[in-house]
């Protein structure tokens, strides 16, 4: 019965393994996080307090310091975390094209901070070349974390560091959970899913590609969260993400699972075996 009860005990320890719940596989972990399953983390200080961003580009091709500081601001108008702080690092890649896979494998070999026990971290990815499944791609979340950014496409499209500094600040958002990726969405277009319908929004849909500079922004490229955004934000505190209860649901199954294997056998025990038929002769 122990070797059995133990057996049960170890499922939970097997999952964490593969999934990556216990740290064991950070970048594991992340690979199987789809964007805005790590909403919670971000948005809350507790029990992750701490926020790291590493950015990683090319010699001469990362965001400039106005960039980086109106995405600091808008990170502390939106989470509770006690210090967010910038690394950067830098790579060097010859590629003009890149696919989702592509991203993971340059983002596997530079990054050096992931999600882990009070601290959470964005890492930023400014590659050369332009996106394999969509030239026009300015901007992409592609894991739970994980940004890139176009700056190649950006400036062949006659962008600037403003559309960067957008496209950074609307890839944030949806890492957040937005627009509709995690909440409500109440300010989603339906011809554009994920996406705002409101172009002062800095989740407005033409944000994403070379769109954004086809005069569809009379008023420039927007930063801001709208209002709509900001309730959203507030729905998706409080919204069960699946990926992070799962964990707790298997450890609860087992666990009950466990406990029942020993209430059944400490009942059966203390009934005892039936008595012998007693034989005469």
């Amino acid at each position: 019965m122990i070797l059995y009860v133990l057996g049960l005990l170890l499922v939970p320890v097997l999952f964490g393994v593969v999934l990556g719940w216990y740290g064991l596989d950070p970048p594991q972990a992340e690979r199987l996080a789809p964007v805005g399953s790590e909403a919670h983390q971000l948005l809350n200080g507790f029990p992750d307090d701490r926020l790291v961003v590493e950015i990683a580009a090319p010699p001469g091709e990362g965001p400039t310091g106005a960039s980086v500081g109106l995405l600091w601001m808008r990170m502390n108008e939106t989470l509770s975390k006690m210090s967010i702080s910038f690394e950067v690092e830098t790579i060097h890649s010859t590629a003009t094209s890149f696919t989702t896979a592509d991203l993971w494998n340059l983002e596997a070999a530079t990054r050096t901070t992931w999600p882990g026990p009070g601290q959470m971290s964005l890492f930023y990815l400014f590659v050369p070349g332009s996106y394999a499944g969509d030239s026009s791609v300015i901007g992409l979340a592609y894991f739970g974390s994980s940004i890139a950014v176009f700056p190649a496409t950006i400036a062949a499209a006659g962008g600037s560091a403003a559309v960067t500094s957008t496209v950074m600040i609307h890839e944030f958002g949806h890492e957040l959970g937005l627009v509709g990726i995690v909440g409500s969405a109440p300010n989603e277009d339906p011809a554009h899913p994920y996406h705002s319908a409101d172009p002062n929004d800095v989740m407005y849909w033409a944000v994403d590609t070379t769109a954004i500079l086809s005069g569809l922004l009379g008023g420039g490229p927007p930063t801001q969260f709208g209002s709509a955004d900001l309730q959203d934000l507030s729905t998706v505190r409080s919204t069960v993400i699946v990926l992070e209860v799962l964990p707790c649901v298997v450890l609860a199954a087992v666990f009950g699972g466990a406990l029942a294997v020993v209430v059944y056998h400490r009942r059966a025990h203390r009934r005892g075996s039936p008595p012998l038929p007693s034989t005469s002769k």
